[in-house]
């Protein structure tokens, strides 16, 4: 690894890691991905059958993107939605700005993508207010006290001095009070699990109820979707949303699952009066231009691998707007340039541990050593490291370096400078294989 990308790693890390009293609740969210992983066999009766039509029709979506696009938009646009376009970060900041009307009031639900584009501070930035449910803290209680703090949290604020409510209560006592600002709330931003092409439909999934309030009583709702998320047919969604439950909460189905359409309809009581969908590119037509890192979109987002990665599950982000974890590693290199993020592609350990917990058994270690080829082939900071090397294998072809003390002294501080500092770096033998073998033999001659 460069020393350049070592020194970035190690300041974005320093900058980005997670508070130590928070690495125990991070510890125990990675032991219930794992669970959800080895527990996954027990909804499937063949599991890898699934994984592969999963990998398969998410790869055969990618392949023809732009006709399942057109068949999408035909869809979509006949049922009232409206489809937005947008290149990369800032054009689709710039395009959710445009869909607010003057002092809205937001409800902005949790998803990957809004950290992608930065959408929280973006939203700050122009002074939105917006606010989202606390009730996400609650169906994952990791940790009996994390739980226990949250449901304090709400009985305190929702309940009396006098009236201490009950677990149960609090969570009732909040859903109501979600229910009254939801009325009163304009516009609703979340994301999206799919995209599906053949109805012109975007799925949704909650393990709190929360979609059906946004769905029923925000008068306008924008989603943001990458143009990775869409699958072919609604025949195939049982796949994508089973596995994905699986994966995600240990659930064969999430608590509340539904595809919208489009708007309501004139006879229809409940639902948004418009739909935005905005469709972000950021770099993913570059990576879809790549025979091997285009392999990422077969992801179906369950965060899995974020969870279990021993690096990046003790830091918030891998960079200033970004996915995060081990996918990240293979995408911001691409968007950004490798002179900027190709970092990223040498802070992984390749344990392999992101591969083997897929569900859509993506390689993920195998991508990012494509990336580090590409970065070492664009000589993004690797031209020091190249020249030593090739000195390198020239000591290494010659048999009198290990038997020169000043080749064995340069070979040593070579090595012991990527060892670390924490052990003893072994001292090279008095003698090579070459002569113990050559002596060994004449011994058996003497014999």
């Amino acid at each position: 690894m460069s020393d350049f990308y070592k020194q970035v790693f190690l300041r974005e890390f320093e900058e980005n890691r997670r508070k130590e009293s928070d690495f125990s609740l991070f510890e125990s969210v990675a032991e219930i991905y794992e669970r959800n992983a080895c527990n996954a066999k027990n909804f499937f009766s063949r599991l890898k059958t699934v994984k592969d039509r999963v990998s398969f029709y998410k790869a055969k979506t990618m392949a023809d993107l732009p006709n399942h696009l057109i068949d999408f938009e035909s869809k979509f646009n006949a049922s009232g939605g409206r489809i937005i376009y947008a290149e990369d970060r800032d054009h689709a900041l710039s395009e959710i700005m445009k869909q607010l009307p003057k002092e809205a009031s937001v409800f902005l639900a949790r998803a990957d993508i809004f950290q992608e584009i930065g959408l929280k501070r973006f939203l700050r930035s122009n002074d939105i207010k917006f606010f989202q449910s606390d009730m996400q803290k609650l169906p994952f209680p990791v940790l009996e006290e994390c739980s226990e703090k949250v449901l304090s949290e709400l009985a305190k604020a929702y309940a009396s001095d006098a009236y201490r409510p009950s677990n149960e209560e609090a969570v009732s006592l909040y859903r109501q009070h979600l229910a009254e600002k939801m009325r009163d709330c304009s516009v609703a931003i979340t994301g999206a699990d799919f995209l599906v092409c053949d109805i012109g439909g975007i799925s949704l999934s909650d393990n709190d109820g929360l979609g059906t309030l946004y769905a029923s009583f925000c008068r306008k709702h924008i989603v943001v979707a990458g143009i990775d998320q869409f699958i072919p047919s609604l025949s195939d969604l049982d796949y994508f949303t089973s596995l994905f439950s699986a994966y995600s909460s240990g659930r064969i189905h999430s608590w509340n699952e539904m595809v919208i359409t489009g708007p309501k309809h004139p006879a229809e009581p409940d639902g948004p009066e418009e739909l935005c969908l905005i469709l972000v590119d950021n770099g993913r037509t570059e990576i879809l231009a790549r025979e091997f890192q285009r392999r990422i979109f077969d992801c179906i987002h369950c965060n899995a691998c974020m969870a279990l990665c021993p690096v990046f599950k003790f830091t918030n982000r891998t960079g200033d707007f970004s996915l995060k974890g081990p996918l990240n590693c293979v995408y911001d290199p691409i968007r950004n340039g490798f002179q900027e993020s190709g970092y990223l592609a040498f802070s992984c350990t390749l344990c392999g541990k992101c591969s083997e917990v897929c569900p859509s058994g993506i390689n993920l270690h195998e991508l990012i050593l494509y990336n580090r080829k590409e970065s070492v082939e664009s000589n993004a900071y690797f031209s020091i490291e190249k020249k030593s090397m090739k000195v390198l294998k020239k000591m290494l072809l010659r048999q009198k370096s290990f038997h020169s003390p000043y080749d064995r002294f340069i070979l040593k501080m070579r090595f012991k400078k990527d060892y670390g500092q924490q052990r003893e770096f072994p001292d090279f033998g008095q003698k090579s294989f070459r002569l113990l073998w050559e002596e060994r033999q004449q011994e058996l001659k003497n014999a």
